[in-house]
């Protein structure tokens, strides 16, 4: 009885690997819904630009894609909950450039974002722009810089969040431009420009998307904008370079990610689909109405922002001593 089952069970596998059978084959991916974790609050810019890309993959793959927010520490929660997911393509990271500068900020991360995840694209660039009060009476960076000199301590500026980029890029400016200014951090950038509007701080580092229809009435002035060109929904503001001050080229971006050990092909295979889906006319036009430019990069152009811009913060976060707890 023993030999014949051996025999029988024989020929069955040679059947099944003469087929190609899903005995000898794993299930082409995806053949389930996916999750696309972003670590941040629901109705944010993020958030947003997120679930463009969510609806594109879901027509290109043919399953669901959907956006499950996990907001909280800096993006930390969300970040570790992809880091511990299975890895088999199933859940993935939507985050933000905090990937590379929180581990620099936190004694104890708890992740190494180039040892637990797979890059798969850099989906979009974020340009800042440097927006200051109406009521300084200044309507450029020197001016605004003219008055900071002249009395060290006295002007503020918000940003969303401490340790956050708009914390960073005001660090690097206040070195380049020879001020002191004195921080006052948010929880996101929408209370910040809203203390701006009503006189509370003097300046605030926040999206272009974020404060573009009070620069349009005429209730703030942007200035300066980060980055090596114009942002899409600032063409008007010059960079900072423009205006001869550097160190300001590092622009914040979106990536996407895998757990560590997720199979090359299934990350290939999601760079490709999520550049045709952000490089499309239809979509392409609803980022940029986001005040984000659509990149759509490969793993391996990911992979090298990441590593330029850890180098280009760790320096700025080392020197200034920054640190949360």
């Amino acid at each position: 009885m023993h030999s014949k089952l051996t025999r029988r069970h024989a020929l069955a596998l040679t059947a099944a690997l003469a087929t190609g059978s899903t005995f000898a084959q794993p299930a082409a991916w995806p053949d389930k819904p996916i999750r696309l974790i972003v670590p941040y609050a629901a109705g944010g810019g993020t958030d947003v630009f997120a679930r463009i890309v969510a609806e594109g993959l879901g027509k290109r793959l043919g399953q669901s894609v959907i956006v499950d927010n996990r907001p909280g520490g800096n993006g930390q929660i969300g970040i570790t909950a992809v880091q511990r997911a299975p890895a088999d393509g199933y859940t993935v990271l939507f985050s933000l450039t905090s990937i590379i500068q929180n581990p620099l900020l936190y004694p104890n991360p708890g992740f190494d974002p180039f040892k637990d995840f797979v890059p798969v694209s850099e989906a979009g660039r974020l340009p800042i722009v440097f927006t200051v009060s109406n009521k300084l009476g200044v309507d450029t960076l020197d001016g605004f810089v003219k008055l900071a000199r002249a009395a060290p301590g006295k002007y503020s500026y918000g940003s969303y969040g401490n340790g956050s980029s708009a914390h960073l890029y005001a660090e690097v400016l206040q070195d380049a431009a020879g001020i002191k200014l004195l921080h006052v951090p948010y929880k996101g950038e929408a209370p910040a420009i809203t203390d701006l509007l009503g006189g509370t701080v003097d300046a605030v580092f926040v999206s272009a998307k974020g404060v573009g229809p009070h620069v349009a009435a005429g209730k703030a002035k942007s200035v300066a904008v980060v980055g090596t060109a114009r942002a899409p929904l600032a063409n008007s503001v010059p960079t900072f370079k423009e205006q001869g001050f550097a160190g300001m080229e590092s622009v914040g971006w979106f990536g996407v990610y895998l757990p560590a050990g997720t199979p090359q092909p299934i990350a290939q295979r999601l760079s490709s689909e999520i550049a045709q889906v952000v490089q499309s006319p239809e979509q392409a036009a609803r980022i940029d109405g986001l005040g984000v430019i659509p990149v759509g990069s490969t793993p391996a152009q990911l992979t090298a922002t990441m590593r330029a811009d850890h180098e280009r913060w760790k320096q700025v976060i080392q020197a200034k001593n920054i640190r949360l707890d």
